[in-house]
């Protein structure tokens, strides 16, 4: 039942993430220190949600990492 609502849930912001990019196709400028671009806001709104995902699993890889080297070393000291 919970996987049905996540897949809902996916759905859901997909479809409202599809809305908002056919409405806004304005461009904006970006200013980097070097660089100006020139984007649409749907892909300025892209790049953070990706960059945001992949800093979010890096984290959480990082952590589960973490755990379970911190609970190898607990189970190897008792052993011995």
């Amino acid at each position: 039942m919970s996987r049905l609502l996540y897949l809902i849930l996916i759905i859901a912001f997909l479809v409202v993430g599809f809305i908002f990019g056919s409405i806004n196709q304005q461009l904006t400028d970006i200013h980097f220190l070097i660089i100006k671009l020139q984007l649409r806001v749907v892909d300025i709104a892209i790049i953070f949600l990706v960059a945001g995902v992949i800093l979010g699993l890096a984290i959480a890889a990082w952590l589960s990492v973490a755990r379970r080297t911190k609970r190898w070393f607990k189970h190897t000291t008792e052993k011995t």
